[in-house]
């Protein structure tokens, strides 16, 4: 039997136990703050994200150079439209004993062949299946194909427009819109050359645009639909701005040759693949100017074709050696491209200039080749020299010493 004395002590343990278990848990420890030493312990090492390179930027100056360029001598290809145009026609208004040509038939041509001609009917070949569907066609293995994609056909009459053949096109309006460019640019300026930009830039984009649109109603043969209705109202437009062309670009191209003669380039500071291309460069715009000009001197251009073959020459060898650099990676193919048009044009040269429209039309744009070469080879070798000096910057990048300890202070 338990004794009364042993109940109690029961009982006690018991309570105290339960008085221990209704305590509140102790606080979680808290973190001791970090020191100001760890705080700083990162503080002067060198990052270990690659810096961003900047972007190369072209000076304003050589920027508005090059869209100038490409404005002028891009828009002779106006004057050989011009002159492939009337050469069409004679005195004559289009029509259909006279359709009018911008000198781009050879090339229409090439483009048309490039294709390929579909094969002839087999004598005796069986008619392509179809579903009796209209804009469906037999596919290889009897199943039928739906035909391409285009402007819906009223059944029963064939879509007689044909396509535009892109080939035949002479970059008139791309040329026409680096005018406009060259005139939003203010910095810096140039007087004159300004000035002549603010009548030529709205007439060249004009007259490019129904040069185009004329090109398209002929090729398209859309006169057939409205009897030359839309074909004489162009060639209005198109005889009075051609009387004004000669005027309009003698007096820009004027202006940008006494613009360069007065800010030639400064070669002194320039790399040795520079120098080999800007001369080349140089050399070809003097060549480009003898055959631009009034009166032309055979003479005179064979000389400035000379000079510019040993240029180009420089250039290729200088490259031969140095793979790498952009002057010669770039230009050098695009000069000789230069001189292989003015070569096969050279038959047809006068003292009037190159009186064939479809060998003029190549040297113009083979010429602005060379101006575009140039300004992507500046690009090139400006962002290469930014990239290289992002990397050396960020090879020898040091940590910072660490600063000295304060002194105490006097009491």
């Amino acid at each position: 039997m338990i004794s009364v004395r042993s109940l109690c002590s029961i009982a006690l343990v018991l309570v105290a136990s339960g008085a221990a278990g209704c305590k509140e848990d102790p606080p979680p420890p808290q973190p001791e703050p970090a020191s100001s030493a760890a705080a700083n312990t990162n503080k002067g090492k060198a990052s270990l994200r690659t810096p961003v390179s900047p972007m190369a930027k072209v000076d304003p100056q050589s920027m508005k150079e090059y869209r100038v360029d490409v404005c002028y001598f891009g828009t002779l290809s106006l004057k050989q439209a011009r002159d492939a145009y009337l050469a069409s026609l004679g005195k004559d208004e289009p029509s259909e004993k006279k359709i009018p040509s911008f000198g781009n038939d050879d090339q229409a041509k090439a483009g048309d062949a490039a294709k390929g001609a579909l094969p002839a009917k087999l004598p005796g070949a069986a008619a392509p299946k179809t579903t009796g569907l209209p804009g469906t066609a037999a596919a290889p293995g009897g199943t039928s194909a739906p035909a391409a994609k285009g402007a819906p056909t009223p059944p029963g009459k064939p879509d007689e427009r044909r396509p535009i053949n892109f080939s035949a096109r002479a970059p008139h309006e791309r040329n026409a819109r680096a005018c406009t460019v060259a005139l939003s640019l203010k910095e810096p300026a140039m007087a004159d050359v300004d000035a002549a930009l603010a009548e030529y830039a709205p007439f060249a984009t004009e007259l490019a645009k129904n040069i185009a649109a004329a090109a398209n109603y002929y090729q398209r043969e859309e006169y057939k639909k409205d009897s030359f209705a839309k074909g004489k109202e162009l060639h209005a437009k198109l005889l009075a701005d051609f009387q004004k062309l000669d005027a309009h670009s003698d007096k820009l191209g004027l202006a940008v040759s006494a613009w360069h003669a007065s800010h030639l380039p400064d070669l002194a500071k320039a790399e040795e693949g520079q120098k080999e291309a800007i001369t080349a460069l140089e050399d070809a715009r003097a060549l480009m100017l003898i055959l631009t000009s009034k009166n032309v001197d055979p003479a005179a251009e064979k000389a400035a074709l000379q000079k510019l073959e040993t240029s180009a020459a420089a250039l290729k060898t200088y490259g031969s050696t140095h793979q790498t650099d952009p002057w010669a990676k770039i230009m050098e193919p695009a000069l000789a491209g230069f001189i292989r048009d003015v070569k096969a044009a050279e038959p047809k040269l006068t003292d009037k200039g190159i009186t064939s429209p479809a060998l003029f039309l190549p040297v113009v744009t083979s010429f602005v080749s060379v101006i575009e070469g140039k300004h992507r080879a500046l690009s090139r070798s400006l962002m290469a020299k930014s990239q290289a000096a992002t990397r050396e910057a960020a090879g020898t990048a040091q940590p910072a010493a660490p600063a000295a300890p304060a002194a105490p202070e006097k009491e």
